[in-house]
């Protein structure tokens, strides 16, 4: 999970709940003007986040529409404050992929292997979570943006929390006693380490291997100074994360020098 910026309104969804404030997203703002304003606020929502699903990391602007999901981070059933229409709040809403539900069953079968929004709303429908999950799940649009609070084991494929990153934040929500413990729950709630998303996140590591092997055969330095500009020139390359992790402070230095913040 990386940070995620919002392009500001106004957009038709900021309009349209401006003059509608208590419309529901679905199916009155999604059949809006025919559905073109729900068409274009889910491509400025996936171009906002370089086409990447907000959790997991994988690409997902290069789906059919039917594999992109737009997730309301707080439920947009929530009506306990007549003031906020959650379901047309424009800093509610991020783009995500479909979890694995469109995986192969022999190879990755589920619910071991949803993922993401997929895998939060299981956790929901068995009442092991409630449907209000903020402070047990990192907001991606609410996560620091360096350091990087992720870490990667590269034999496995994990995602594990950043010891040295995971220091106190302000202004997020969380229902334990330190990020690090927040970090593995957000893990833990959007099953980020199943094993359709660790041999996605090892085959990035193999491209990541074999550029540094053939590089070292040629006794070419700069590979690792060419590998981050080919990675982070373009916003952004599937798993971010992972891609990070692996440049170390490569990507650190120039993740700065184009002022990353998401």
């Amino acid at each position: 999970m990386k940070k995620i910026n919002k392009t500001p309104g106004p957009n038709a969804l900021t309009n349209f709940a401006a003059k509608n404030p208590t419309a529901r997203w679905d199916p009155d703002f999604k059949d809006e003007n025919g559905g073109d304003s729900y068409h274009a606020i889910r491509q400025q929502i996936f171009d906002d986040q370089g086409g990447l699903c907000a959790y997991c990391e994988t690409k997902v602007n290069n789906l059919p529409s039917n594999k992109q999901r737009i997730e309301h981070f707080h439920s947009k059933s929530d009506d306990g404050n007549p003031t906020q229409n959650w379901g047309l709040d424009w800093n509610n809403v991020i783009g995500v992929c479909i979890g694995g539900e469109d995986a192969d069953k022999s190879k990755h079968p589920r619910p071991a292997n949803l993922s993401c929004d997929s895998y939060k709303n299981h956790l929901i429908s068995k009442g092991c979570l409630f449907v209000q999950c903020e402070g047990r799940l990192f907001n991606p649009l609410k996560i620091l943006a360096t350091p990087c609070l992720f870490n990667f084991n590269k034999r496995s494929g994990e995602l594990l929390p950043n010891d040295t990153g995971c220091q106190p934040v302000d202004d997020i929500e969380n229902d334990f006693s330190s990020v690090k413990e927040l970090v593995e729950e957000t893990i833990k709630v959007l099953n980020l380490n199943c094993d359709r998303l660790k041999d996605q996140r090892l085959a990035v590591r193999n491209e990541y291997n074999r550029q540094v092997a053939k590089a070292r055969k040629k006794k070419d330095r700069e590979v690792f100074t060419r590998m981050v500009v080919q990675w982070f020139r373009d916003k952004w390359p599937n798993f971010f994360t992972t891609r990070r992790i692996l440049l170390g402070q490569y990507a650190e230095t120039y993740l700065e020098t184009i002022d990353y913040n998401g």
